[in-house]
């Protein structure tokens, strides 16, 4: 992926340029400590931030809008109606067609003078392709943890975030669940109908489970047709609520009523002194003893 970009890509008349701005010239040592900040970090987010505020000990920025691959990444105060003359964006390809898709938007407190557009593209150059490096990363790291069938996260991902959540809870004593959900009749939708029906359940499944959930919650695929969800929630009529939505929804899903497809569902609540596998076996059992005593039901643990 080619990141470098022209400072000067779109010639502007000199005439726009205010006073020079008085701020010292970048030297090579300046260059590479600079470099030495940006390869610090390959994450996303701690890139950026970190881009801003070095910006800011060189040029008088004020917001810094990095817009690529989808993510959405602001920096600073947010600028106004009367910032737009203060602003110019850098593209993060070398042309011009890509400049709304992958661009750098520089905005400052009063209009950048030719001095601090030739910094904000010197060091822009060096940045480019630590945050191409951070964009593959962040792509390889989201195959790694993504289910390809139905883009839920992956037992990779389910152990990552769970582990995250566990050390929050036990700092600030927050509580989180667990639903651990098996789908019920679905290895006789493969026998009958041949895996490719079967993964259109899977997918329609997927689908029902991410229209339950909540934008802090997070679903997973774990397994053959074993999902699990990690919610935001404090007790475990919250997640009863949300077991019974996912009951409810199956039941209203064509292709999952034709098939009757129906699911077993355990949960927990994290408790003190939980990891991860205590954690999922309790919900896990649960699970097992409602496929044992009927299928198509919830049991909390």
């Amino acid at each position: 992926m080619d990141l470098t970009t022209s400072l000067y890509e779109h010639a502007v008349p000199d005439s726009i340029y205010p006073v020079a701005y008085s701020g010292p010239r970048l030297n090579a040592e300046q260059k590479n400590t600079f470099l030495s900040q940006m390869l610090s970090t390959i994450d996303i987010s701690a890139l950026g931030s970190l881009y801003y505020h070095q910006l800011r000990q060189h040029v008088s920025l004020i917001h810094l809008n990095l817009s690529a691959s989808g993510r959405k990444l602001s920096y600073g105060r947010n600028p106004g109606d009367n910032d737009e003359n203060c602003a110019f964006s850098l593209p993060l390809k070398g042309h011009a067609s890509d400049i709304r898709r992958h661009h750098i938007r520089y905005t400052f407190s009063t209009p950048p003078s030719r001095e601090e557009r030739q910094c904000v593209g010197e060091l822009h150059v060096l940045f480019a392709n630590q945050f191409a490096n951070a964009l593959e990363f962040d792509r390889l790291k989201e195959l790694a943890t993504k289910d390809a069938l139905t883009c839920l996260g992956n037992r990779t991902a389910f152990n990552e975030s769970c582990l995250k959540l566990a050390s929050k809870a036990f700092r600030h004593d927050d509580i989180f669940g667990l639903l651990v959900i098996d789908l019920d009749n679905f290895k006789r939708v493969n026998d009958t109908f041949g895996h490719q029906e079967g993964d259109l359940v899977l997918q329609a499944v997927a689908d029902e489970i991410r229209s339950v959930l909540r934008s802090e919650d997070e679903p997973f695929r774990i397994g053959g047709d074993e999902f699990c969800c990690l919610l935001d929630c404090q007790d475990k009529d919250a997640l009863q609520k949300v077991a019974a939505r996912l009951h409810h929804q199956f039941a209203q899903n064509v292709l999952l009523t034709r098939h009757r497809i129906s699911c077993s569902i355990g949960g927990t609540t994290y408790r003190n002194g939980d990891d991860i596998q205590s954690l999922f076996q309790r919900a896990d059992k649960a699970m097992y003893q409602v496929k044992a005593s009927g299928k198509n039901a919830y049991l909390a643990a």
